[in-house]
């Protein structure tokens, strides 16, 4: 009934007829179905169509809804709980797998492409429980990346974030030097022997548009952001994670599930610039969206055109976090002006319409919960 509801609704704001009305709900039935359904930040009671509703009603009657409407049904990006579980289960063997098979191969002198064998051998396995992976934040979904890489990767090698208290750096070196021993003790004569410190560093998280929380210069000759903050406590010997880390010939890798080429551009210049003491950087992306993803006029120019709407926006969404991209939030955190929606939370690199959350003026159609909490 409810559904029903919404569809007369959405009608009556659109001002369907009753074939445009079976033909337009048919869709966004299906869309519903298939993905938008599944956002986990509406409101109990709340799912798509009457989400929708409610945003399209915003809009003044005629050019504007249908432009909102239009970047809807065409514009709008929608990245599935699903899909996104499939691109954590490709990171591990598409970039782990691989850089641990070109060092073992490097070492005992093998083309890479011999792949089962490579695998089978002692020097692999030492690799293999020398490489540490932290979570840059919650979209990292650790839980997941173990549960599909169950026979590479164990408890014992893997934490949700970087930031790891002192009982936990203990337990994590006291279970490496156990399974090194244990990997030593099986080697046979002319066998490399491994010592129980992390050689590798592979740093997860889901989503990045700008990098710019990842990384950035401080305007005073140093540095801020996730990347520089772990860098260093890999060098940091007494508080930090140093004292589990090889002295020299670290690997980091930064694998991010989904990032725009807007943060490409942004953080591979840095990354050199900032450099690592121990070692290297590189930085690896299971799905880049195109260059076509952010909007840009002309071709945008109908939601564009809303964007810049004072009526639909609200200027009390421009606070201190804004500032630090540089721009309004209008067109996303640091002018990103994508139309991306991910199913646990639509990012702040959105156009506001898109997210604009509770206590604002404006509806967002999927409406962001900030990591940052406002007291009044």
């Amino acid at each position: 009934m409810r559904r029903e509801l919404a569809e007369k609704l959405l009608a009556l704001i659109m001002d369907w007829s009753d074939r445009e009305k079976a033909a337009e709900c048919a869709v966004l039935e299906a869309f519903a179905h298939y993905k938008y359904d599944e956002y986990q930040q509406y409101a109990p009671g709340l799912r798509f169509l009457e989400s929708l509703a409610l945003w399209l009603r915003q809009f003044a009657p005629g050019a504007d809804r249908n432009a909102a409407y239009q970047f809807v049904r065409e514009r709008m990006i929608f990245i599935s709980e699903a899909e996104m579980n499939h691109l954590v289960e490709l990171a591990f063997p598409y970039f782990v797998r691989r850089h641990l098979i070109d060092r073992t191969a490097k070492e005992i002198g093998r083309p890479p492409t011999q792949v089962k064998s490579i695998i089978r051998t002692l020097p692999y396995r030492q690799h293999l429980r020398r490489t540490l992976f932290l979570g840059l934040s919650d979209g990292a979904r650790t839980d997941r990346f173990r549960r599909a890489n169950w026979r590479d990767v164990s408890n014992e090698q893997i934490w949700h974030a970087y930031d790891i208290s002192t009982q936990k750096k203990k337990n994590l070196h006291e279970e490496l030097k156990k399974d090194i021993a244990k990997l030593n003790s099986a080697a046979e004569e002319g066998d490399p022997i491994a010592t129980p410190e992390f050689e590798t560093v592979v740093l997860l998280d889901d989503f990045t548009a700008s990098g710019t929380s990842f990384l950035r210069e401080d305007g005073k000759g140093g540095w801020k952001g996730k990347i520089h903050k772990i860098l260093d406590m890999l060098d940091d010997d007494k508080e930090g994670l140093g004292a589990l880390m090889s002295k020299t010939g670290v690997k980091v890798i930064i694998i991010l599930y989904i990032a725009a080429p807007q943060a490409l551009e942004h953080l591979l210049p840095l990354l050199p610039q900032r450099g690592f003491a121990r070692g290297d950087i590189e930085i690896q992306v299971v799905h880049r969206l195109e260059p076509f993803t952010k909007l840009t006029s002309p071709m945008d120019d109908g939601i564009l055109n809303l964007v810049a709407n004072d009526e639909y926006w609200d200027d009390s969404a421009d606070d201190e976090h804004a500032q630090v991209g540089g721009n309004s939030f209008r067109y996303g955190y640091a002018d990103c002006a994508l139309p991306v929606v991910l199913s646990h939370n639509t990012p702040n690199n959105s156009i506001f319409l898109l997210w604009a959350g509770e206590g604002s003026n404006v509806h967002g159609l999927f409406p962001r919960v900030s990591r940052h909490r406002t007291f009044a």
